[in-house]
């Protein structure tokens, strides 16, 4: 998938970007850029692309993401309805290496913030204990400035790099894949997607609307994503299903037709070849994993 590539301002009385959004909804399109990048959702809910891994993201959803990394927080139906009590609250860290000084991070004390780097290729998903003191750190490089900045921005580096509760997204190598032609055709496909999946799409509809015939977009989908377009729908279908799985009390076979199927064993095919579990399976996971926090958490 062709990301659209994102130019980040950059200003002469800081070494890093900080921003913090408070809106609707998400509208960025597939995109990638040249900086670093640290973000915490601390409020929303949707499906995020990182590289070539589609997955649920909800509240304090926190990301360390290396350089031209495509990505994408695509909110969900419910935020574009202009519900007033749903909203989008992000904290936004950008940088490049070289910003602070050639070399900096070349100093013996940074090693294992320049081991940071590499995995930001594949996108960090920050999990576990650490997550709330780094959430916080990211909190007081936003409310700072100066000098008192840059400390907080160092620490916020080290206790990421520190972690050891974080999950890998992407597939090794694939920011190396990025193309910067044709932006508008692929978000345009990914848009049409994202906003029917649960209907019916055909390949010679979603072909005829960049204007191809089937063959020509199966061979162009696959080499921007490394997917097929079945792949990529089906991935963003289920992604769909575990959400309503865990969000709700509903029957596996109405969240099957809710999810674009009209078929509950290819559902299950499907769910059981993406998540390596079945529905059930899933369902019962998520509730072992639920009680489990909820009882440290009661501990704590």
């Amino acid at each position: 998938m062709q990301p659209k590539l994102e130019k980040v301002p950059h200003y002469s009385t800081s070494s890093m970007f900080v921003k913090r959004e408070i809106v609707p909804y998400m509208d960025y399109p597939w995109h990638y850029h040249p900086e670093f990048e640290i973000i915490f959702v601390e409020k929303s809910y949707g499906v995020r692309l990182m590289g070539d891994n589609i997955s649920n993201f909800s509240d304090g959803d926190l990301m360390f993401i290396g350089s031209n990394l495509p990505h994408v927080w695509r909110n969900d139906k419910d935020f574009y309805g202009g519900r007033e009590d749903l909203l989008v609250d992000v904290y936004v860290i950008q940088f490049k290496i070289d910003d602070l000084s050639k070399g900096f991070f070349d100093l013996p004390e940074f090693m294992h913030i320049r081991k940071l780097f590499l995995l930001g290729q594949q996108g960090v998903l920050i999990k576990g204990k650490d997550h709330k003191k780094i959430s916080d750190l990211i909190k007081e490089v936003y409310y700072s400035s100066g000098i008192d900045r840059l400390a907080f921005f160092i620490k916020t580096l080290d206790a990421i790099a520190n972690t050891k509760e974080y999950e890998l997204l992407s597939s090794p190598g694939y920011s190396n894949s990025i193309n910067s032609t044709d932006t508008e055709r692929i978000n345009k496909v990914m848009n049409f997607i994202m906003e029917n999946f649960p209907d019916e799409i055909t390949l010679e509809e979603i072909a005829n609307l960049v204007n191809l015939n089937k063959s020509s977009f199966c061979r162009y989908f696959k080499s921007r994503t490394k997917k097929t377009f079945s792949q990529f729908l089906n991935e963003i279908r289920i992604a769909h299903a575990c959400k309503l799985l865990v969000n709700g009390n509903i029957k596996i076979s109405q969240i099957c037709y809710e999810t674009g199927y009209n078929n509950i064993s290819h559902f299950n095919r499907q769910f059981k070849l993406i998540t390596g579990l079945t529905a059930k399976e899933y369902s019962k996971k998520y509730l072992i994993n639920a009680n489990q926090e909820s009882e440290t958490q009661i501990e704590s």
